[in-house]
């Protein structure tokens, strides 16, 4: 089928989901409705999807990428639908609007090579397992996202703190005891919105000395980002591990406190991502998994 033909019929299916939606009677009613479209979508742009996948950069595991960081101490900075929707001129809904400036340090951060600073991207590996938010994702830009990526370059996973293993909860565990080792015994400084939805795991921290939190922005914190830095210089290199968790600003936010000599995690929202798993597995968010609060000597290896 032609392009052309295809966007017809992607706006045919787009329109004919917006009018009809209000006319369903319940909302799941409506959630089913559009997710028919959804499917009808994606399924006119399967090829497409697929050879998306076929051009994607390799990408390490998110097991391999946490390894490195402990082994190494390296810094992270991470490329998400966001960062990757801001920089081909797609507001994000949640943290940023659209700004070149934003966009500029982004492209300098994705396109750099600095030692000890891991560039990490969205892990895509196959199309059943990109998930419909990334397949419509690439249905939009993903020709745009592929120009961004140097295609000969392998990337560390992004989804080291976001993608956790959430079928049993012995792989739950053993991945949160490997994550925990990046801050094991460290003073940890957690960089989070004002009101935002991060929310602190004690089963996540409690093997850290100690944890304290700087306050910014949680919307447009790109607006105080010289302000933002001028916070955290206050803090030892020598003594802290810098967790920013600032949505794009805070790729940035890592990328030039490392070259500052800290230590700085894109942390992103993992105890959300730690919470949602715990619901799964556990029947309730708030399940607390007594394994991991135990001191770290007490636990097994993972």
């Amino acid at each position: 089928m032609s392009p052309l033909k295809k966007k017809l019929l992607r706006a045919l299916y787009r329109k004919t989901a917006i009018l009809g939606a209000p006319f369903m009677l319940s909302a799941n009613r409506r959630t089913r409705y559009r997710e028919y479209f959804d499917k009808r979508i994606i399924e006119l742009y399967r090829d497409d999807i697929e050879d998306f996948v076929r051009h994607y950069p390799t990408v390490w595991s998110e097991e391999d990428t946490i390894q490195y960081l402990v082994k190494h101490r390296s810094s992270i900075c991470r490329f998400g639908d966001g960062e990757l929707k801001l920089m081909v001129g797609e507001r994000h809904k949640s943290f940023q609007d659209v700004n070149q400036a934003l966009n500029a340090r982004l492209l300098e951060v994705l396109h750099s090579h600095e030692p000890n600073i891991l560039i990490a991207i969205h892990p895509v590996r196959d199309f059943d397992g990109l998930g419909r938010i990334w397949q419509k994702f690439i249905i939009r830009i993903g020709n745009e996202v592929l120009a961004l990526l140097e295609p000969g370059r392998d990337y560390p996973s992004m989804g080291a703190f976001r993608v956790l293993p959430d079928q049993s909860a012995e792989a739950l565990i053993a991945r949160i005891k490997l994550i925990k080792q990046v801050w094991e015994d460290r003073k940890v400084l957690l960089v989070v919105g004002t009101n935002s939805r991060f929310t602190f795991e004690p089963e996540l921290f409690n093997n850290a000395r100690s944890v304290d939190f700087l306050h910014a922005p949680a919307k447009n914190a790109f607006d105080e980002y010289d302000d933002i830095v001028r916070r955290i210089s206050e803090y030892d290199k020598d003594e802290y591990l810098i967790m920013p968790v600032l949505g794009p600003t805070a790729t940035i936010l890592a990328f030039d406190l490392a070259r500052m000599g800290y230590q700085a995690i894109d942390f992103g929202q993992m105890p959300g991502t730690f919470r949602r798993a715990k619901r799964k597995l556990f029947g309730n968010e708030e399940y607390q998994i007594e394994e991991l609060l135990l001191p770290s000597t007490d636990q097994e290896p993972a």
